[in-house]
């Protein structure tokens, strides 16, 4: 093998090794975030904030919601979205 040869086996292992370790590190990071295996509420949404997030009209949000096409909870009189569900829900849309 000559030297550029060579050269260029090593960048592409490097490469590799680089994207590993910055999987590993996002991986840890999540681990930590969820900290020691307790589980966390996240905070819930209410329709005026997801209409915002989302763009939509606040009407739109409701009917939806109610039909049972946007995934939430209603707690007394008042309809709530969890966030990671509008995401899985928003990504299962789009694909």
């Amino acid at each position: 093998m000559d030297l550029p040869e060579i050269l260029a086996r090593l960048e592409k292992l490097e490469d590799a090794f680089l994207s590993g370790l910055q999987e590993v590190r996002s991986i840890k990071a999540e681990i930590q975030k969820q900290g020691n295996g307790n589980p966390t509420l996240e905070p819930l949404l209410d329709v005026e904030e997801l209409a915002k997030i989302l763009g939509l009209d606040i009407d739109y949000i409701y009917r939806q919601a109610q039909a049972g096409k946007i995934p939430s909870k209603k707690i007394g009189k008042y309809r709530k979205f969890q966030p990671s569900k509008i995401q899985s829900w928003l990504e299962k849309k789009n694909s």
